[in-house]
């Protein structure tokens, strides 16, 4: 006798159902419980939180910000941003972007500053507070492991339904979205440790006010934390324009 012989094709859609929902929470508890325990360190920059917190682009986004605020950097109107003062104090991935030449957008300073990025990346890696990428792998893998087992018993389902000439519409539509929800969730995973993420947490909580009114030497710190929402009402909120318009 089949499995799910006795089942009609309604049954067997619910079950799936319920089975998706299960698996899609699944997916969310595992790499949670699962990831890499590293360690906390609430000693770190901004640019290291930025990368913490929002990756490549959130740090390329406190740099700017960091430059901006400082007169380094101004509008130029059309999504673009012009060096008006290339000797104040910066970083060397500030430097980077001091350098580059204007008007610019702004996805000419994140490739400008893509390399610095992965240099913080990999020290926050020695750290403890970002996981190895073998470490990452094995998360996603087991992310999506819930996904493969329910495609699997709805393949088998929907072959023997098929063979008996029962309509399998619905089930392939369920199918379709096992596998989209697999995609997506093993492009999401966190990549942090659990430590990345404690650490994240207690410097957010640490600089709440900063989420309210940051002043110029804290915009660097407040858009690594918080994004570039931050700057709206501020005389800066013109970075997080360019960022909300996707002008870079």
């Amino acid at each position: 006798m089949q499995l799910f012989s006795s089942w009609t094709g309604g049954e067997f859609l619910l079950f799936y159902a319920v089975l998706l929902a299960m698996a899609v929470a699944a997916s969310w508890w595992i790499p949670l419980n699962l990831r890499p325990a590293g360690r906390r360190d609430e000693s770190l920059d901004s640019e290291s939180l930025a990368l913490l917190a929002g990756g490549p682009q959130r740090h390329a986004d406190s740099v700017i910000a960091d430059l901006y605020a400082q007169g380094g950097l101004a509008d130029a109107g059309d999504g673009k941003l012009s060096v008006v003062n290339s000797a104040i104090p910066a970083s060397v991935a500030g430097k980077a972007v001091l350098a580059l030449e204007s008007p610019f957008k702004v996805n000419a300073a994140r490739a400008a500053l893509a390399v610095h990025a992965e240099r913080v990346t990999a020290r926050l890696r020695r750290q403890g507070l970002v996981a190895f990428a073998e470490e990452v792998n094995r998360l996603r893998w087991l992310a999506i492991t819930p996904f493969g087992v329910l495609f699997v018993t709805g393949l088998y389902r929907q072959r023997a339904g098929s063979a008996l000439d029962e309509p399998t519409g619905g089930l392939v539509g369920l199918l379709i979205v096992t596998v989209m929800a697999a995609v997506i969730r093993f492009a999401t995973v966190d990549t942090r440790t659990a430590g990345g993420i404690e650490t994240y947490h207690r410097m957010c909580d640490r600089a709440e006010r900063m989420r309210r009114a940051p002043q110029p030497h804290e915009a660097a710190l407040a858009v690594a934390l918080f994004g570039t929402g931050v700057l709206v009402g501020t005389p800066w909120e013109a970075v997080h324009a360019m960022r909300q318009q996707g002008s870079g």
